[in-house]
């Protein structure tokens, strides 16, 4: 029935501005308290703080999906129970099937390659699948659930709490740094997740009360995989540009998807509201609701299987754990050696020259700066700027070409990236032409100590087979 008038969308628009300006203004206060504040308190304190803002996001934007659908009401608990069903479903059901599929996961994966855009698109396929499922088997059957909009509120309801567990996750093992970027990338990330779920979940909707169509649910997964994927992707552009989030390269994108697949939403419920509400429609029988369903489980369980297939070979690398504080994964072809120089090495020696290797070196920070004063980040960009000095003089030629922060795992690193010729030409390269090699440093500090992870690649590897240093991942022990 029409519950709704004229008068009342000047409200909605209103209730829906007013809680975009909360939004907006978490982002602000988690500013000025990073800026004022935070350097004086622990990570402990920080943590419980970032989780706290991390939960606050997802009840705001609850509130403007919620407002789409005035001519008929869900049950508001219902709709808060779907919440909370989003958030088990992230940490009881996806993250164990996504550590199973990718063991290794993408953050050790250091730069956006091939390999890291596959594990997206697979992750995101594996996503969507998973909550598109969750509302199917959960409120769909409901009575409650009985107008194609209905899915916009349950579905965005599920997206939210599935974006804040997701958001709880890595802002406890990043341990509540940096407040502002937290923030920003809740904000961001959970108004995706609500929007495209939303979507999917619409045409759900009409699956339930529309002409059968065995092809219509596997196209909403599709269509929100795909619009996940992309947001995923330029996330990710802002992840790997380190602590300090680049705004135009990720997160400006990813928001204006958000607000194209948003807008869509309020277009649909506007025109469910002009019409003043849904016709009635017999629900769909049992036997086509199963068969409708089918594909969507049909492209979970292909994608599961790739995303498997994909990261087997690096399982069946071999694993080394430098001072119980580093693990190199590197490939079984290549061949370790011991030496007074590096903690660790491991090179392929067949077809890489000198220049296929990966290494690990300890130095005492105090041989590089003074360690006098200073946060742990000063510290670091300290030591890399006397190591990329120390590091060049090292080699007939190097020329640095970017330098930046990363987490990886939690913890605080700092890269470099460089082209470099030794000094001493490799006997397998003969006199046709020189050994030029391209490096990346990634630092981390323990204690008053300095670690050097060292990957390089040499000319045909890196340039003429694409080769992006991927070969190699590494990851953190943090206590």
């Amino acid at each position: 029935m029409h519950n709704g008038n004229q008068k009342a969308k000047p409200g909605l628009w209103l209730s829906t501005f007013v809680s975009i300006i909360g939004l907006l203004l978490i982002v602000l206060i988690a500013y000025i308290f990073e800026n004022t504040v935070s350097p004086n308190l622990n990570k402990s304190l920080l943590t419980v703080i970032s989780v706290f803002i991390a939960i606050i996001p997802p009840i705001l934007w609850l509130t403007v999906f919620y407002r789409q659908d005035r001519l008929n009401p869900e049950p508001k608990s219902l709709v808060f129970k779907t919440l909370i069903l989003g958030a088990l479903v992230q940490k009881a059901a996806y993250a164990p099937i996504i550590a199973l599929i990718f063991p290794q996961g993408s953050r050790n994966i250091t730069v956006l390659s091939g390999k890291l855009i596959v594990i997206i698109v697979l992750t995101a396929v594996i996503q969507e699948a998973v909550k598109l499922l969750s509302v199917r088997y959960s409120v769909y059957p409901s009575r409650e659930f009985d107008e194609d909009i209905d899915g916009i509120i349950y579905g965005s309801a599920l997206g939210l709490g599935f974006a804040a567990m997701t958001s709880i996750d890595n802002i406890i093992t990043t341990g509540g740094a940096m407040l502002t970027n937290v923030t920003s990338m809740v904000v961001i990330e959970s108004f995706a997740h609500a929007s495209i779920t939303g979507l999917s979940c619409y045409i759900l909707g009409v699956s339930k009360q529309k002409r059968f169509n065995i092809f219509r649910l596997p196209f909403a997964l599709i269509i929100a995989s795909a619009l996940n994927a992309i947001t995923q992707f330029l996330l990710n552009s802002v992840v790997r540009q380190g602590f300090r989030v680049n705004y135009l390269i990720g997160l400006i994108p990813a928001a204006l998807v958000a607000i194209i697949v948003f807008g869509t939403l309020v277009i649909i419920s506007l025109r469910h509201e002009k019409a003043g509400g849904d016709e009635a429609y017999e629900p769909l029988e049992r036997r086509k609701a199963i068969a409708g369903i089918l594909p969507v489980w049909a492209i979970f369980v292909l994608a599961a299987a790739i995303g498997l297939f994909v990261s087997n070979p690096a399982l069946a690398n071999q694993i080394y754990t430098v001072d119980d504080t580093i693990v190199i994964q590197y490939p079984s072809n290549w061949v370790q050696f011991k030496n007074d120089a590096e903690l660790f090495k491991a090179a392929e020696i067949v077809n890489g020259g000198e220049q296929e290797f990966v290494c690990v070196k300890k130095l005492p920070l105090s041989g590089l700066i003074n360690m006098e004063g200073g946060s742990e980040e000063e510290k670091l960009q300290n030591a890399a700027a006397a190591w990329s000095i120390r590091s060049g003089m090292s080699y007939r030629f190097y020329q640095p070409e970017d330098g930046y922060y990363l987490d990886t795992k939690g913890k605080e690193t700092y890269v470099i990236n460089y082209v470099y010729i030794p000094k001493s030409q490799s006997a397998l390269s003969g006199a046709r032409k020189t050994d030029i090699g391209y490096g990346r440093d990634i630092l981390a500090v323990y204690g008053s100590d300095l670690y050097i992870i060292t990957i390089s690649s040499c000319y045909e590897n890196f340039i003429l087979n694409g080769n992006t240093l991927s070969s190699v991942n590494y990851s953190f022990n943090v206590n």
